[in-house]
């Protein structure tokens, strides 16, 4: 058994060394020489006028789809949730959206 044992790790021994001094003589492949980076000139930015002052966001009104259905309705519908108006003159969610719902563009409901 020792004997196996032994002739199994010198085949080793010589295959691992025959393989590392087979690639000891192979020739190295030539190195690349870098290519020189061309030099580009930035392109001159033509003269353009200041942007307009736009007021801050503070300062715009956005008008937003509720504001569109007008100061008289109370309660408002996408299909999918129901709105109330609150004491501030918001209207909040009283229900929630179901999972499947599609919401649709706004609809008063109730008017004052």
């Amino acid at each position: 058994m020792k004997k196996h044992v032994a002739a199994v790790l010198s085949i080793a021994l010589l295959l691992v060394l025959s393989g590392a001094a087979g690639a000891a003589d192979l020739p190295l492949p030539p190195k690349a020489k870098p290519q020189p980076t061309p030099k580009v000139q930035p392109k001159a930015q033509p003269k353009t006028q200041p942007p307009a002052r736009v007021p801050p966001p503070a300062l715009m009104k956005e008008e937003t789809d509720f504001d569109k259905l007008g100061a008289d309705c109370i309660a408002a519908t996408d299909g999918c949730r129901d709105y109330k108006r609150a004491a501030d003159g918001k209207f909040d969610p009283a229900s929630n959206i179901g999972i499947a719902c599609q919401p649709k563009p706004l609809s008063c409901t109730t008017r004052r």
